[in-house]
């Protein structure tokens, strides 16, 4: 792109430009009207009114406590019940199980698997109790 290096290039605009100079200043009336200018000033010491004024912030309610919110998000004291009832009666179930349980998995695996499930699943606990976790480490 080719820069133009002397002003032959502008004498279009110099042409808006003394047609500005030629006409001069635009006037402004000095004064606005009394009435208008009363109504501007009423609205500016209202602004300037309602600006002093101290904000009050409104009263906000206490936040509840860990255990109310844990409670609702949960469902309510009936849900929370009920899954601290499951959880003991899982850690109770995990660390003595009842005798009962052996046979009980294993009558339903044989049911499930077929007559073979014996040496299928032969020394494998479903339900192993918490002795045998420790010891494993």
């Amino acid at each position: 792109m080719v820069m133009a290096e002397n002003s032959d290039d502008f004498d279009g605009l110099e042409a808006f430009f003394a047609a500005g100079r030629a006409q001069g200043p635009a006037t402004v009336p000095d004064a606005l009207p009394d009435a208008l200018m009363a109504r501007i000033l009423a609205d500016a010491a209202a602004v300037q009114a309602a600006a002093a004024r101290p904000v009050t912030r409104p009263a906000t309610a206490a936040r509840p406590g860990l255990w109310r919110r844990l409670s609702e998000t949960l469902g309510g004291r009936g849900a929370l019940a009920g899954l601290l009832s499951a959880t003991l009666a899982g850690l109770w179930l995990g660390f003595s199980p009842p005798d009962q349980i052996a046979p009980l998995t294993r009558t339903v695996s044989q049911t499930v698997l077929g007559d073979n499930a014996a040496t299928m699943l032969d020394g494998l606990d479903l339900i192993p109790a918490i002795d045998t976790v420790l010891t494993q480490g």
